[in-house]
């Protein structure tokens, strides 16, 4: 026990005091009443009744060696009561109370025996040998030095026992208490004090049956005290139950200090003994040299049992090693043991296989030169961080890699340590899959909405989130079926994935919903919304037809409110989007509303809110061949609406006819000011075109501005030519026979050109380069516009593109026979001011020519 408690420390100061009180009246050579030996008869009754309490909280199977020592201290208070009270004979005389006195003491040796047996591994032969070594050893030497040394005073029998007590109970209970466990090793270091102080008031009980002296009393009286109080110490540090299923670890053999010294003490003291007697010229009785003749048959017996044990340690030792070879072989995880410098000492063979060793291989190799070489610094740190489980990657030899969880522990007492290796290479790829589908929509393999909430909460540079909601999509799911609608929203995914840059995020919403999350600034996210709708608004074809689809978007910043808050506000703008319009774009406002476009366009037109912007296309040798025209709105609060949401208020307003005449008359008046040859596209928007009027508003433009009509290319989109009436067919025959050009837009998304040609004249075909392929695979996509340019050039058709980024890819467009390319690179929707100051052209005076 680590210390002693104040119980009993109080029990020997009160104890003390009243064996101090009795002592006076109590003489030492035992004539009249003893009252010392009545009050330790008194002192004995209540340690045992306080050991009786602290026996009850001990489990029933665990009490045996207690009850014996109970059972002493029962004895030992009737011994005391029996002597203090007189009824003995006379003193030096065996009484019936020195017959109660060597009952109680033979109890502790015994209670020492039975906890011997709690011990794992104790060999009963073993320590009887040691006991009867140890008891001999102390005999012989109490007879050389007290026994056979008596001065002529002569021995009684009691003199013997009481001597030989002591003798007797040091060698058995130092001996069977040397090895003890670790829960039961306070209590039996107690025992050993115990059974000490006992066998040293033994002998100062013999003292003063030869030599009754006050001192030998007090002496005597002193050590039965502190004797109880040392046992019911082991009682109260004894472990509350014993489990015979507990580990070995528990159970396992550990040395006593003390046990073990009165062992060694007993040994060394015989030799030391019978050198000081032949020192002194003392002969030795005959019972002496019969105790040393029988030590050295023990000590011998003792050898050869040490040599009979170690042989049977050493046997089980290999066994138990060629068994846990063989569990290591066998298993089919791996075990390996590394030092503290990481180097591999044992691996098994599953080991080897796992981490790609051949079997000449395994020791002394370092781990972390088998690992892959970019998990190296990260296997390290946490091998050094002393964390349990980690996950490590090794080649395989086949240009793949193994995954292995590695469970590790260190081996107690030194720097080695134990790994358990396992291959997870399954389980992880499955782990891996099964995380890809809870953060993918299984149909068109984007982000879902989970993944996008976790983008929208994990960055911190500026970003905007547009959600889209696809136009037409109800249309192609009633008419074509489900099947034709989930290969549209595949196709859109892979359009929204052309139409942004890489580390953009394109995440399906749910139904026709789709989401971007636009690293950049609220602008960059408009042109990106922008750059949607017009890899949307190609139509879509699928078996029975071709669909005209488009999507509105709805634009939001993100701030310190979270995802959440931003995809509410752009879920608002989104609705504000559809109410404009197909094809329109809105930005949340703070909630200001959106900017209506139900202005009056006519009023509009008249104070020249709607204006042309133009693009420019050409090679990289003539960077200007020709203008594309398109009309915008400068709206008085919404900023510059796109021309998709300015030709929808005309739709809603009935004003078609009147933005027909104002973009030919407009456009071609604007154009025959500039210089040279350049070619102006006009589109013709789906939906919104009036093939009866289409023919006298050009030739009314033509006439007006005196533009040739060679000069002006009227474009046309398949969808335009998809849901259009049979005159526009007829009306674009018209005005090609006039010289007009007709210029197929967004070709590549629809019928084949032989079909177009079937129906209306062609002089040239635009194609959307990103469309052609996916984003990053400019080559597949050079190879399908090689192709088309091809097929163009055989009818005498000019190819021009569009949705070129960089150079290198202009240039190989070029190369693959296109007549002119549109770039990003190139000045994007200008007013005709900045047009004439990049040509260098002065501003002309246009003179109408009639007829």
């Amino acid at each position: 026990m680590s210390r002693v408690p104040r119980s009993s420390l109080l029990a020997v100061l009160l104890g003390g005091l009243l064996l101090a009180l009795t002592l006076r009246w109590s003489p030492p050579d035992g004539s009249g009443r003893q009252w010392d030996n009545l009050a330790l008869g008194v002192i004995a009754a209540v340690a045992t009744v306080r050991g009786a309490l602290l026996v009850r909280r001990i489990d029933a199977g665990a009490r045996a060696p207690w009850r014996l020592l109970l059972a002493c201290g029962a004895l030992f208070s009737l011994s005391g009561l029996v002597t203090g009270s007189g009824l003995t004979p006379a003193f030096g005389d065996v009484g019936i109370g020195d017959v109660l006195l060597g009952l109680a003491v033979v109890l502790p040796p015994a209670a020492c025996v039975l906890l011997a047996r709690q011990v794992s591994s104790t060999r009963g032969p073993r320590l009887v040998v040691d006991g009867l070594l140890v008891t001999l050893s102390l005999l012989v030497v109490t007879d050389v030095l007290v026994f056979s040394a008596g001065g002529g005073v002569a021995v009684t029998p009691l003199v013997i026992g009481y001597g030989g007590y002591a003798a007797v109970a040091l060698g058995l209970g130092g001996a069977f208490c040397t090895v003890s466990t670790r829960a039961l090793r306070s209590s039996t270091t107690a025992m050993v004090v115990g059974i000490a102080l006992i066998g040293l008031a033994s002998s100062v009980l013999a003292v003063s049956l030869l030599h009754p002296l006050p001192v030998w009393q007090t002496v005597g009286d002193g050590a039965v005290l502190l004797a109880m109080e040392a046992l019911m110490l082991a009682v109260a540090a004894a472990p509350r139950t014993v489990d015979p299923t507990a580990d070995r670890r528990a159970r396992a053999p550990r040395i006593n200090p003390i046990g073990l010294g009165i062992t060694v003490a007993a040994l060394v003291g015989l030799p030391v003994t019978l050198a000081v007697a032949v020192v002194r010229g003392q002969q030795l009785s005959a019972v002496a040299l019969a105790g040393v003749a029988v030590v050295v048959a023990l000590l011998l017996l003792r050898t050869s049992l040490r040599v009979r044990d170690s042989g049977r340690l050493v046997e089980d030792l290999v066994r138990t090693e060629e068994d846990f070879r063989e569990l290591v072989e066998s298993s089919t995880d791996g075990i390996a043991i590394v030092d503290g410098a990481l180097r591999l000492q044992f691996t098994s063979r599953a080991a080897r296989s796992l981490l790609g060793l051949d079997e000449a291989a395994g020791a002394g190799v370092p781990l972390l030169d088998v690992v892959d070489p970019g998990d190296r610094e990260r296997v390290g740190q946490e091998l050094a961080a002393g964390g349990s489980l980690l996950h490590v990657a090794v080649p395989d030899g086949h240009g793949g890699r193994t995954e292995l969880e590695i469970t590790h522990h260190d081996r107690a007492g030194g720097d080695r340590r134990v790994l358990h290796l396992r291959d997870v290479t399954t389980r992880r790829r499955r782990e891996r899959e099964l995380e890809r589908m809870a953060y993918t929509d299984h149909l068109t393999r984007v982000p879902n909405r989970a993944l996008l909430f976790q983008e929208m909460g994990a960055g911190t540079t500026e970003r905007c989130l547009l959600v889209l909601d696809l136009d037409g999509f109800k249309a192609v799911n009633d008419d074509a079926g489900h099947e034709a609608g989930d290969q549209l929203l595949v196709e859109v995914a892979r359009r929204l994935r052309s139409a942004v840059r890489e580390q953009d995020v394109v995440a399906r919403l749910g139904g026709d919903e789709f989401a971007v999350l636009v690293e950049g600034t609220l602008r960059e996210a408009v042109d990106a919304a922008q750059r949607v709708v017009d890899a949307l608004s190609h139509p879509h074809r699928t078996p029975t037809g071709t669909y005209a689809v488009g999507a509105s978007v709805g634009v939001a910043q993100l701030h310190a409110g979270g995802g959440q808050l931003a995809f509410r506000e752009a879920d608002s703008a989104l609705r504000a989007a559809k109410q404009a319009g197909k094809g329109c774009v809105r930005v949340w406002d703070d909630g200001r509303g959106a900017h209506s476009t139900d202005s009056d366009v006519a009023a509009a037109l008249t104070d020249g809110q709607v204006q042309l912007r133009y693009t420019l296309a050409g090679t990289a040798d003539s960077p200007v061949l020709a203008l594309h025209a398109v009309p915008v709105w400068v709206h008085r609060t919404a900023g510059v609406l796109p021309a998709a949401e300015l030709w929808a208020a005309g739709g809603r307003q009935g004003q078609d006819a009147a933005l027909q005449q104002w973009l030919m008359t407009t456009a071609a008046a604007e154009a025959a000011t500039l210089p040279g040859d350049l070619v102006l596209a006009v589109d013709l928007p789906a939906g919104h075109v009036l093939p009866e009027l289409l023919v006298d508003d050009v030739r009314a433009a033509l006439a007006t501005s005196g533009l040739p009509a060679p000069r002006l290319s009227v474009a046309v989109t398949e969808e335009a030519l998809a849901i259009a009436p049979a005159t526009l067919p007829r009306a674009l025959h018209e005005l090609h026979r006039d010289g007009v050009r007709i210029c197929l837009d967004d070709y590549g998304m629809g019928q084949t050109l032989y079909k177009h040609l079937s129906r209306i004249p062609l002089d040239a075909i635009r194609v959307d380069l990103s469309a052609l392929g996916a984003r990053g695979d400019e080559a597949r996509a050079l190879q399908v516009l090689a192709a088309i340019t091809v097929t163009a050039d055989t009818f005498g058709i000019i190819t021009i593109v569009h949705g070129v980024e960089e150079t290198p890819v202009r240039d190989a467009a070029l190369a693959a026979g296109v007549r002119m390319v549109r770039s990003r690179a190139t000045p994007q929707l200008v007013d005709i001011a900045a047009v004439r100051e990049l040509l260098g052209a002065p501003v002309p005076v246009p003179v109408p020519r009639r007829g």
